[in-house]
């Protein structure tokens, strides 16, 4: 069994298939994105025109392709957060940095978090958890 990311609104699985499936929006520009179920792996898939406009820094909107809930999380606006249900454990958050070119993704569980990427050094840990 591997792991299953589900939108935390309408529990829709984000990745029926290899990657997480999720829609992408910078100001007018919209579109799929299709990321790494693998946290530290910022590897991504998105529309071309989307990625073009981007530039470092640049905060991205996040929803799921099903309910079009927005994925911002609420303890910091700086992420976006989905469930993560892997075999064994229970359900877990994973947040992750909504600007782009940032790589910092979090594994919540209850009151500890395992960080990956090279800019989670970045992030008042304190600010993150909404304390």
């Amino acid at each position: 069994m591997r792991n299953t990311y589900l939108c935390p609104h309408c529990g829709t699985v984000l990745n029926p298939s290899v990657k997480i499936l999720l829609v992408a929006r910078h100001h007018d520009r919209r579109g799929l994105i299709l990321l790494s179920p693998q946290p530290g792996n910022f590897k991504y898939i998105c529309d071309r025109s989307l990625e073009e406009g981007l530039a470092p820094g640049d905060v991205v909107a996040f929803s799921c392709p099903v309910c079009t809930f927005d994925l911002t999380a609420v303890a910091d606006h700086r992420f976006a957060e989905l469930v993560l249900r892997a075999p064994g454990h229970a359900d877990r958050k994973v947040e992750f940095s909504r600007a782009f070119g940032t790589h910092a993704t979090y594994v919540i569980d209850g009151q500890t978090a395992v960080a990956y990427g090279d800019d989670v050094g970045d992030d008042d840990p304190t600010n993150f958890f909404g304390a």
